[in-house]
């Protein structure tokens, strides 16, 4: 037939065109809509950084006042408004943190490396331990020159003790005698130099029985025995680094004393003098002794009468070289109190 197989061939691509499977919904009615999903809402995106939009406004700037025409010139930067004294004043910088001098940063932010440290200087050897080491390395030549460096009394002393320290550091002292007895008469000749600088010094006083024959020959009081009123005292003294001088008669050895006698209150009491022919507050004696040899012990001796009225009472006693620049006083405790009974 050829009415249909014309009809077929037009059908031929709209049936292409259909699905293979046709649903048919048995709702009869109007379909219902299904709300429309919401879709969540993107979160507000965050502020940007003011600095970037900054930056590009002043190049949208630049890019407005582009030259138009070839030739034509166009500052990128405005110029800076003339200023007024009255109005400009500059502020100081402001001081930031202090940076140690020790801690020093550089431009990568890392501290840099300490600076190296000085070498210390040794300080120079002083003169004695210098004077000391070239003699016992057998210069005694540079040892002396040394010494000489020092004041005049020191000079003395040290070339005096140098040898004795030299020679005693490497003899055997308990086994060799000789050499113990030539030190020996070096250190006193060392210590005779120093005896006229040194201070003076009481070393022992005693209440004797009489006039004492020599250096520590003397019989000692007791103190439970008081003087009757107006009874010879004997006061004995022993003085060290008194000296001696060199005169044509020998070795002189010169004190100068002054004496005093208190009751218990402090009062002072008169007492005879040295001749007794009257009373006087202070009695004022000299020594004076000429030897053919110094003298290496040294002793004073001084009698007065006791006072006439019964009680406690105390000697002082004070002594001086010849020149008068060395003082010493007898020591202010009992050892200087006697007593004297009634009759």
């Amino acid at each position: 037939m050829p009415g249909c197989r014309s009809l077929l061939v037009l059908l031929a691509p709209v049936a292409l065109a259909l699905p293979a499977c046709l649903h048919v919904d048995a709702h009869i009615g109007p379909r219902p809509v299904a709300p429309p999903e919401r879709k969540a809402e993107p979160a507000p995106p965050a502020k940007a950084d003011p600095a970037p939009q900054a930056a590009v406004e002043p190049a949208r700037a630049q890019f407005a006042v582009l030259p138009k025409v070839p030739g034509e010139v166009v500052r990128t930067k405005p110029e800076a408004p003339a200023t007024t004294s009255t109005n400009t004043a500059q502020k100081p910088p402001e001081k930031g943190p202090t940076v140690p001098p020790s801690i020093v940063k550089t431009g990568s932010g890392e501290p840099a490396a300490f600076p190296p440290l000085t070498q210390q200087l040794v300080p120079p050897e002083p003169p004695l331990l210098a004077a000391v080491r070239a003699h016992c390395e057998g210069r005694p030549e540079q040892a002396i020159e040394i010494i000489r460096r020092m004041e005049p009394n020191q000079q003395e002393f040290v070339l005096g003790v140098l040898p004795i320290l030299a020679r005693g550091a490497s003899a055997d002292l308990a086994n060799d005698p000789a050499t113990a007895a030539a030190l020996t008469d070096q250190l006193r000749a060392a210590a005779s130099r120093l005896e006229p600088l040194a201070a003076l010094k009481i070393e022992k006083v005693a209440f004797c029985t009489n006039e004492p024959p020599g250096f520590g020959r003397f019989v000692q009081r007791p103190p439970a025995n008081h003087y009757r009123p107006n009874e010879r005292v004997h006061f004995y003294m022993e003085l060290r680094n008194l000296g001696h001088q060199l005169t044509p008669d020998g070795f002189l050895t010169h004190v100068h004393g002054a004496a005093e006698i208190r009751d218990a209150k402090g009062n002072v009491v008169a007492q005879f003098t040295t001749e007794n022919t009257h009373r006087v507050p202070v009695v004022k004696f000299e020594k004076r002794f000429v030897t053919r040899s110094p003298l290496q012990d040294f002793y004073v001796w001084y009698a007065f009468s006791a006072p006439p009225a019964p009680g406690v009472y105390t000697i002082h006693v004070q002594l001086s070289d010849a020149s008068g620049r060395r003082t010493v006083s007898t020591p202010a405790d009992r050892t200087c109190e006697f007593n004297v009974a009634g009759p």
